[in-house]
């Protein structure tokens, strides 16, 4: 499903939009991926009426209920740099309120060597951020940014780690702003896929070769878009020239 930065916008701003089905198919998928236990209906129920319903770890709680306040950032912000900036305030977002924070592990980049959970890839250590982010955004602002570039880069900031902790979730938060901002089909990655998503992952940041992660984020996107029809959301989104005016543009 391609929507652009007007719609996605004109959508946060009206009442019962499109983006009421979008922002829970979205948060659902990669919060389960990182172990969240709150359902579709549970989280649907968080987004429309601020309620908690069911048993979860306050940690799970709080970084849900923040993943939405992330999505709503990530919108209001298209078209801002991706930056250091940028990538802290969003880690800071996501872990407000969490044992995360109150440790100090949030809202900068990671102090402590780390690792993938069931992985054996050694990502950056601390020491190799200063120079590794400045290639990584240097790398975005000449690339295409097309299909490939998003994956590209979404390997190579999984690859990096640059957080204690949440890259998985700002990594694809990121692939949602990039997506949206150049024309590129909405990439959710499908908790159905997990296990391909991060074996191919895993192969593309060891060996270089990304194109069966690629096929699987073309698959992940299908996949949102068959969803997307069956709730009957493609007929809702606003078409562009109204977007466009409607945002001020």
């Amino acid at each position: 499903m391609r929507i652009n930065r007007d719609q996605m916008q004109v959508m946060k701003a009206a009442p019962n939009s499109a983006y009421e089905v979008i922002m829970p198919e979205f948060l659902f998928h990669s919060n389960k991926l990182e172990g969240s236990t709150f359902s579709e209906e549970e989280l649907s129920k968080l987004v429309e009426e601020g309620l908690v319903e069911g048993s979860h770890e306050i940690d799970d709680v709080f970084e849900t209920k923040n993943s939405v306040d992330v999505f709503n950032y990530v919108v209001d912000t298209l078209g801002c740099p991706i930056d250091d900036e940028f990538l802290c305030a969003l880690n800071e977002m996501l872990f407000r309120e969490t044992s995360d924070a109150k440790a100090g592990f949030t809202g900068h980049y990671k102090e402590i060597p780390n690792r993938i959970h069931g992985s054996s890839v050694q990502v950056a250590l601390p020491s190799d951020l200063p120079r590794a982010m400045p290639e990584l955004f240097a790398q975005w602002n000449d690339s295409a940014r097309d299909f490939d570039a998003i994956v590209d880069f979404h390997v190579r900031f999984e690859h990096i780690h640059p957080f204690q902790n949440g890259n998985g979730r700002i990594g694809r938060f990121l692939m949602m702003k990039q997506c949206l901002e150049n024309d590129v089909d909405i990439i959710v990655v499908d908790e159905a896929l997990e296990a391909p998503y991060k074996s191919w992952l895993e192969i593309a940041q060891t060996s270089g070769e990304s194109r069966f992660l690629k096929e699987i984020m073309a698959d992940c996107q299908r996949r949102f878009d068959r969803k997307m029809e069956l709730k009957g959301v493609d007929k809702l989104i606003p078409d562009e020239q109204t977007a466009a005016r409607l945002n001020g543009r």
